[in-house]
């Protein structure tokens, strides 16, 4: 397990400048922060844990927080919510060695072993190149390449010399292809947080029943740091499906939704 990391300053800048809270309340992120990682290297997990979740409390975003706050939950054997907060770090910074490595280490701690047929090669590439960027980096990247292929589109439009008119409408065709992948994966992707939404086990152990109650028969106990499919929800009740297609009812208490 590594140290916490430090935020740079300019992502303090931007999470001082955009967080929802009071101006003076803004001003504290930067030493709220260091307090924590400060807190964290002492050993004191506990309080560690606390300002770091003072800041979401604050509206701070950021993926490094996510993976610091992960760190410190692991120190304290609470899994689960390790697990949770370092899926949404990956979330936030999808290429992120530090945070997959702390993830295929709470997968060897994990109690319940699904197995789960392997995807083909070529699904996993697709998967890999789909989530290699987050969201609002393949939205920026989008926007990029549609004004640069425009720009080039111009260009092409009045430029005099032939040949430069036939370099600018090749690299604004390449350019246009990027767009419409990069625009695909980026529509697959807010599909899958609206409709494939996912959650994690946070309870140690849990009964997963066949219906919304503690009264419907029990299909499986699970354990805290499973990844989970939501399916829908229904009075204070998660409908879940587990990886290997297992479906069932989990308590609202148990999952943390991503």
């Amino acid at each position: 397990m590594k140290r916490p990391r430090v935020l740079c300053c300019c992502l303090l800048l931007t999470v001082i400048a955009f967080a929802p809270a009071p101006a003076p309340a803004r001003q504290d992120i930067p030493s709220i922060f260091a307090g924590a990682n400060s807190d964290y290297q002492q050993g004191d997990f506990a309080t560690a844990e606390r300002r770091y979740r003072r800041l979401l409390e604050m509206g701070v975003n950021s993926g490094t927080l996510y993976y610091n706050l992960g760190n410190a939950c692991f120190k304290q054997k609470k899994l689960g919510e390790a697990v949770y907060y370092w899926e949404k770090a990956r979330q936030k910074l999808p290429g992120d060695s530090d945070v997959g490595e702390n993830l295929a280490l709470a997968g060897l701690l994990i109690v319940d072993r699904i197995d789960v047929p392997e995807d083909p090669l070529p699904v996993r590439w697709l998967s890999a190149a789909t989530h290699w960027l987050s969201v609002s980096q393949e939205a920026w990247l989008a926007l990029i390449l549609f004004v640069m292929a425009n720009l080039l589109f111009g260009i092409y439009q009045f430029a005099a010399r032939p040949r430069r008119a036939l370099w600018s409408l090749s690299a604004a065709l390449a350019l246009v292809v990027m767009f419409v992948l990069v625009s695909g994966s980026l529509a697959w992707k807010i599909y899958e947080s609206k409709y494939r939404q996912q959650g994690v086990v946070v309870e140690q152990s849990v009964a997963m029943r066949s219906g919304p109650g503690p009264d419907y028969i029990t299909v499986a106990t699970i354990h805290e740091g499973i990844k989970v499919r939501i399916r829908g929800q229904a009075e204070g009740w998660y409908q879940v499906v587990l990886p290997n297609g297992w479906s069932g009812w989990l308590p609202g208490s148990a999952l943390l939704a991503l």
